[in-house]
């Protein structure tokens, strides 16, 4: 008899860099497609994946994505938790326009508020670099990427782009192969970015399965000393 598998949906949610974008608009390449394919490969047999792409180009966390993800979960039609997981990427667009970093957390902390509300969990993903070395903007930058890995909320995981995919540090052959434009990825990058979000959450997953076994067992020392690593 066939095994039952497990539905597991995904969102991927952000701006350019969730939508895609390259060769000056020319070309749209969402790393949702790589992290579908690589989940597929690898957890195909356990589990069933729906994977959506919701990013805008030129949008901002502040002016924009609360309106998106309200209409998302505020439709009449949308079932009481239409997303297992949520993967979030914004900030590149409010720290160009020197938007505060604080204005910036917050908003992204009441956006992810409504999927965790449904019991979703949210991967959140840091804000990488571009070609414009400037040092009021790395600062903030920084201190945003700061503030996202800090975030301690239940269901709130994250997986740090700023340091996996960066690009002053890169090589010359491989920031060629990687960025497009100084802000935005190549094709082959964002299939990078889709490898790591796949990878982050293969271990996130696995990190569920070992709790269950653990809630189980009735050990919650043992529960919580999962929950501490995953994270």
């Amino acid at each position: 008899m066939p095994k039952t598998l497990q539905p597991l949906r995904i969102l991927c949610f952000g701006d350019s860099l969730t939508e895609g974008y390259s060769m000056y608009g020319m070309r749209w390449t969402p790393y949702s497609e790589t992290t579908k394919e690589v989940l597929e490969e690898q957890l195909g047999h356990e589990w069933s994946f729906d994977v959506d792409t919701d990013g805008v180009s030129g949008q901002l966390v502040t002016a924009g994505f609360m309106r998106r993800m309200d209409k998302l979960y505020a439709s009449p039609n949308t079932p009481p938790r239409p997303y297992d997981w949520v993967v979030f990427l914004g900030g590149t667009n409010d720290l160009a326009y020197s938007i505060s970093t604080t204005k910036i957390h917050d908003e992204i902390k009441a956006i992810t508020a409504l999927p965790l509300e449904t019991g979703a969990k949210v991967l959140m993903l840091t804000v990488p670099e571009c070609g414009v070395k400037n040092e009021k903007l790395d600062n903030r930058r920084n201190e945003l990427n700061k503030l996202i890995r800090e975030d301690a909320r239940e269901g709130v995981y994250t997986l740090d782009l700023n340091t996996l995919v960066p690009y002053h540090s890169m090589s010359e052959g491989d920031r060629d192969e990687i960025w497009d434009d100084g802000l935005h990825f190549t094709p082959a990058g964002y299939e990078r970015v889709g490898l790591l979000v796949a990878e982050r959450l293969i271990e996130l997953l696995g990190g569920q399965e070992k709790k269950a076994e653990v809630k189980g067992s009735e050990s919650g020392e043992q529960k919580n000393g999962v929950e501490e690593e995953d994270r």
